[in-house]
């Protein structure tokens, strides 16, 4: 009795499909999943070469294969489901906090003086969308600040944090980024993304920061802190205050003109979300101003 029941069972099972055809790993078939353990592994042996390979001219090289084994990797279906865990110590791969995309970036050096920035963004679901991203940023480094962009005008850079953020009940993305291609100077980037039909969107005119030249205020579709090169610019967002916060900068030579001799300044100041735009916060960390006499002491003021 026992084995006629398991055979009808079985039966059943058989006709109407209820076994899987494979196993699966994290909604990957298992063939699949071997397949793309396989291609991380020749991954992380190409952009050993591509980020250090002692020819820089050879980097580009080993950049365009580096890219192709990726889009070969993300074309495997469920794809986003595979962390890429030994890749993600290589190169920069980054997820929003709902998950529905990731960015996968990196640079590389193909000379002395010179970054080039590389990307690549997946999104969620069955299908796995990509969109490479272009780095364009030298073209269009005098108007970066006021465009909106492409993922084929993309500002190239490396980007180390996403978060969510809805503007005016549109869901969108903030960018925090660096990029160190200047001879002189690095820049700190604060972008804003978000997905039309047509693909990603980079920028919108959202930040309202102040316009020293004019002494008033003008509205961005990014922010770009540019400073000299050894100096050590923060921007990130600070959830306990609820607010983008970055070093104020200033020229050490009282020269505005020239972002390479700019450097932190000690003030800290300040982006806060209000009615659909981010506006600037002087001194979002207050500045203890001592009077002569005045020490504090274990926070307390003391004499004076």
């Amino acid at each position: 009795m026992l084995k006629t029941s398991f055979f009808y069972t079985f039966l059943i099972a058989l006709l109407f499909g209820v076994f899987p055809a494979t196993a699966q790993k994290n909604g990957i078939d298992e063939e699949d999943w071997e397949q793309l353990v396989a291609i991380e592994d020749s991954l992380v042996v190409i952009a050993d070469s591509m980020l250090g390979n002692s020819i820089p001219d050879d980097r580009i090289e080993y950049c365009i294969n580096f890219a192709k084994q990726l889009r070969r990797a993300l074309d495997i279906p469920g794809s986003f489901n595979y962390p890429f865990p030994k890749l993600d110590t290589v190169i920069h791969i980054v997820y929003p906090n709902d998950r529905s995309f990731r960015i996968f970036n990196w640079m590389i050096a193909p000379a002395e003086t010179v970054r080039r920035y590389y990307g690549a963004i997946q999104m969620a679901g069955p299908e796995g969308r990509l969109y490479p991203l272009r780095d364009n940023s030298r073209d269009i480094e005098e108007r970066a600040e006021t465009m909106n962009l492409t993922g084929d005008q993309w500002f190239g850079c490396e980007y180390y944090r996403i978060l969510d953020h809805e503007v005016m009940g549109q869901k969108t993305y903030l960018l925090f980024g660096l990029n160190t291609d200047g001879m002189q100077s690095n820049k700190k980037i604060l972008d804003i993304l978000r997905f039309e039909e047509q693909g990603p969107v980079f920028g919108a005119p959202v930040f309202v920061v102040p316009d020293y030249r004019r002494q008033g205020v003008r509205t961005q579709n990014r922010m770009i802190l540019e400073y000299k090169k050894g100096a050590n610019a923060s921007l990130n967002y600070d959830s306990t205050r609820r607010m983008i916060m970055f070093d104020r900068l200033a020229s050490e030579i009282n020269d505005p003109n020239r972002k390479n001799t700019y450097a932190p300044t000690g003030q800290t100041d300040g982006l806060r979300y209000e009615n659909g735009q981010f506006i600037f916060v002087r001194d979002a960390i207050p500045v203890l101003k001592l009077k002569d006499g005045q020490a504090p002491v274990d926070g307390v003021m003391q004499g004076g």
